[in-house]
């Protein structure tokens, strides 16, 4: 058996679905692609009766993993910048790729595949993905390698989890509630973004049970500070709604739940403004 082959049935007997592709490239070898992983030996064969064909893990659920992909010196710096403000990553397996890293992480769930969502050349293969397996083989004849195999997968921290789940918020339309000062200066802006992100970081990674309550006392938070001046309704309400998709509230108690949520905090709040350098 060829070396690829042997990679693809250990990966098996870990419990990792592989599927094939193309010798030398990144695409599926097989119709289905990345939905024909299996673990089943005798089908795992039959897929590389071609001993150059690559190796193929889908990420998410089917795997128990996904992957922050970096790419390059760009992406190199993208992370330093994000470690920076959050903290370092956890040392989790590797695997060296042709330009750059793959970093793996254990799934907690609820991951969408992205691209330069959280920084530039900074992808997140994860819910309807997949990513090349050492010792697949690049065009360029360059050999996926793993830094060393046998370091189990971390959970990801935090904050990587928040970022890959949450789209970059977008401003919204809203009918405005009274200010109690002028909006816009540059301290003010910072001031009021940095107390939206760690909210709604906290809101974001919130487990079931205590849900309902973070977002009432994130709401509240954060619509002080639209009544001070900190933040305009519209990005308060979109990054509400934003992590109420990741922490999976939305889904489980529907929309509706979440808006009377919000609206009551949003009536409380602005009864209570707060600005910088105000308690």
């Amino acid at each position: 058996m060829g070396e690829l082959l042997l990679a693809a049935l250990d990966y098996a007997a870990q419990g990792l679905p592989v599927f094939p592709i193309v010798p030398r490239g990144k695409t599926p070898a097989v119709a289905r692609g990345f939905h024909a992983a299996t673990t089943n030996p005798a089908t795992i064969r039959r897929f590389w009766t071609d001993p150059d064909r690559n190796i193929g893990i889908p990420t998410g659920a089917p795997s128990g993993l996904w992957v922050l992909d970096i790419d390059g010196d760009k992406g190199e710096a993208s992370l330093h910048s994000l470690e920076a403000k959050h903290g370092p990553m956890p040392k989790t397996r590797v695997v060296f790729t042709k330009r750059g890293r793959h970093v793996w992480f254990a799934y907690p769930g609820a991951i969408p595949s992205s691209a330069g969502r959280i920084g530039d050349a900074l992808d997140i293969r994860a819910d309807g993905g997949y990513v090349v397996a050492p010792p697949s083989i690049h065009q360029s004849g360059h050999i996926y390698a793993f830094e060393d195999s046998r370091t189990p997968l971390a959970a990801a921290p935090v904050w990587l989890i928040v970022a890959a789940r949450i789209k970059p918020m977008q401003s919204m339309s809203e009918a405005p509630i009274a200010v109690t000062r002028p909006f816009g200066s540059a301290n003010s802006r910072a001031y009021g973004q940095a107390a939206l992100r760690d909210e709604i970081a906290i809101l974001a990674a919130t487990p079931r049970g205590s849900r309902n309550d973070a977002l009432n006392r994130a709401a509240f938070n954060l619509f002080r500070l639209v009544a001070g001046g900190e933040l305009t309704e519209g990005e308060v309400v979109e990054s509400l709604r934003q992590a109420c998709l990741a922490n999976g509230l939305a889904q489980d108690d529907g929309w509706n739940g979440v808006r009377a949520t919000i609206q009551s905090a949003r009536t409380a709040g602005s009864q209570h403004p707060r600005s910088r350098g105000a308690s």
